[in-house]
């Protein structure tokens, strides 16, 4: 699944992610493009779990192309 996260400017953006999804889903795979603001995640949780996994972390996420 691929998300698209105005907000996240840097890499200490993408680790807090990072491990905001990873707590719940210890074996997702995360692939970030800090330049386009992008995450491409693989994991078991549903794209709402995700979503609401990135936004605890602070970021406003949207479902990207």
């Amino acid at each position: 699944m691929e998300f698209s996260i105005p907000d996240m400017a840097c890499g200490g953006c993408a680790n807090a992610i990072s491990r905001a999804v990873t707590r719940l889903d210890p074996a997702a795979e995360l692939d970030f493009d800090v330049a386009l603001k992008r995450v491409e995640v693989i994991s078991t949780l549903s794209r709402q779990r995700l979503i609401k996994m990135i936004e605890v972390a602070g970021f406003h996420p949207s479902p990207g192309n």
